[in-house]
């Protein structure tokens, strides 16, 4: 079974503590199954409260929430895993809250609720590296026992699945919406171009960071939405960048605002597509990179008020950062899970 695509009851129902498994293995495979879960999604997402109802009677938990505390509880570990090395010692229940983890969790929920995603994940894998170096120390024997099972265990890929019951279908739901446009917050528009810009920056770092490092090899290798490949997004992407260019520069030699193309937008997009499909990945990306630069060389160009009105703001944020967080929305699983098994 690949436990990075089965579905989560058949993993959740293999016996993991058998001495038959790979207990390092299936913490790799579970591990990279959670890591690729949320990716894609942008900020704003990771603190939309709503992922699971608080078990303390609280504010509902946050996909922020959530894996920050995964996070919390590998800290907490490394601690707890170098005192059983040295004094064969685990921690007992009554430890925490005199075993009310409920409340023990809740009461650590800051600071990784107002963390930045970027952060949150940084520590994670910090966390898990320096975790796995510890548990690493102690025989496997000592592992599958049973006082040390829930603590070693529970704190690595039992607490990924744990989790992921939670975190698979609140980023399910969340991918869709961003698909769709939602913004998740209550007015997108950005005050001054500054803001536009600084938005437009977050979601660069993560086309960057999920696109742009993708080798050029994987980008034609499979259909990431039918028919379309990572190449067809990208390039997508430019050819709205650069309609988006030309429509502010139309506004701004003659004060109307292009209209939808005639043909239909569905159309016009699969005939771009189609257009490119010999295109070399290295000239999409190149391609990208100039329309980037051109729609935001014309988004500096506009007037606060035209920026911030309805034509405006579509042509300008459409074409660009918001354009972009869809299709990261539709691509970044993907590329997270192409990227990482290479």
């Amino acid at each position: 079974m690949d436990l990075r695509r089965a579905t989560l009851t058949d993993v959740r129902a293999l016996d993991l503590r058998s001495p038959a498994r790979d207990f390092w293995a299936d913490e790799a495979a579970i591990w990279d199954r959670m890591i690729t879960t949320w990716a894609g999604l942008d900020e704003a997402a990771w603190h939309l409260p709503g992922a699971a109802k608080s078990d303390a009677g609280g504010p509902d938990w946050s996909l922020a929430e959530h894996v920050g505390h995964v996070a919390d509880w590998q800290e907490l570990a490394i601690d707890y895993v170098g005192i059983a090395i040295q004094t064969g010692d685990w921690p007992s229940d009554d430890d925490y809250e005199g075993g009310d983890f409920d409340r023990f969790n809740e009461r650590r929920r800051a600071p990784w609720t107002t963390m930045p995603s970027t952060s949150i994940v940084t520590r994670l894998g910090a966390a898990r590296q320096r975790l796995l170096e510890a548990a690493r120390r102690l025989p496997i024997e000592t592992i599958h026992a049973d006082a040390a099972w829930g603590w070693v265990y529970m704190t690595l890929h039992g607490h990924y699945l744990d989790h992921l019951a939670v975190i698979e279908p609140w980023a399910d739901a969340l991918q869709l919406r961003q698909v769709d446009g939602d913004p998740f917050v209550t007015d997108p528009r950005a005050a001054d171009h500054d803001g536009f810009l600084a938005a437009a920056s977050e979601m660069d770092a993560s086309f960057d960071l999920l696109v742009r490092r993708l080798p050029f090899e994987l980008w034609n290798t499979a259909e990431v939405t039918p028919g379309w490949t990572v190449q067809s997004h990208v390039g997508h992407l430019a050819d709205w960048m650069d309609e988006g260019a030309r429509a502010i520069a139309v506004h701004a030699s003659g004060g109307d605002w292009l209209a939808d193309p005639d043909e239909g937008i569905d159309a016009w997009n699969e005939r771009h597509v189609d257009a490119a499909r010999d295109e070399t990945p290295e000239n999409t990306l190149r391609r990208y990179d100039a329309a980037h630069a051109a729609l935001e060389g014309a988004v500096r160009s506009m007037s606060i008020e035209d920026l911030r009105s309805p034509d405006g703001w579509s042509w300008a944020y459409d074409c660009h950062h918001g354009h972009v967080r869809k299709h990261l929305a539709m691509v970044g699983r993907w590329c997270a899970r192409a990227g990482a098994e290479g």
